[in-house]
């Protein structure tokens, strides 16, 4: 009785700890940032946890890039905390007058996004951002190279590695942990018959 309770108790480890292994904290592992313009250019992005919309706490790591209707693009900007606002982040730049489509990105606590088509207008006293504003660029007469293909034999095993990132850890980890509960119920096993 006493193997099958330790046996069952290692399963249950085991299944604890590869459960437990993709999960990000209390609030899941996904942010969603809601973005908005000031009157002057300036973005602010609430970032929420997706799973029960509380504010983001953390230190966010995230950018913001934007494209104009016109073609042009700035960006990626680094986003800072606002100081008065939990959970809410803005750039140091403005952007130019004009219509944009806005994108912000995290990487760090947990992956996330947001998006919204922003329009700023000219704020009477002030000049557009000097930040990155690409114009675009018109299609050269020349020919180009084609991008290398997925049967490429250089471009193959770049295509081939793109894992996700901490999945392989969660499969490692929990074929570790099986392995290791099937050792130790083995081992209960052989203990119980050899002193019966």
């Amino acid at each position: 009785m006493r193997i099958r309770t330790l046996a069952a108790a290692a399963v249950l480890a085991g299944a604890a700890l590869v459960g437990g292994a993709g999960q990000a904290g209390a609030h899941g592992d996904t942010i969603v940032f809601k973005v908005t313009a000031l009157g002057d250019g300036h973005t602010r992005a609430a970032a929420l946890w997706a799973n029960d919309n509380d504010p983001v706490t953390e230190k966010v790591a995230a950018t913001l890039s934007a494209v104009a209707d016109d073609g042009r693009s700035v960006g990626p900007w680094k986003l800072e905390p606002v100081a008065d606002a939990p959970g809410t982040f803005t750039t140091a730049l403005a952007l130019p007058p004009g219509h944009w489509a806005v994108t912000v990105e995290s990487g760090f606590p947990a992956l996330g996004r947001g998006q919204a088509d922003l329009t700023v207008t000219a704020v009477p006293g002030t000049s557009p951002s000097q930040g990155t504003v690409v114009e675009p660029v018109a299609p050269s007469a020349a020919p180009s190279t084609p991008p290398p293909s997925v049967n490429d034999p250089v471009a193959a095993p770049a295509a081939s590695s793109s894992d996700s990132g901490p999945s392989w850890i969660i499969a490692v980890t929990a074929t570790v942990v099986a392995i290791a509960a099937v050792m130790v119920a083995t081992a209960l096993l052989r203990r119980r018959r050899a002193a019966g």
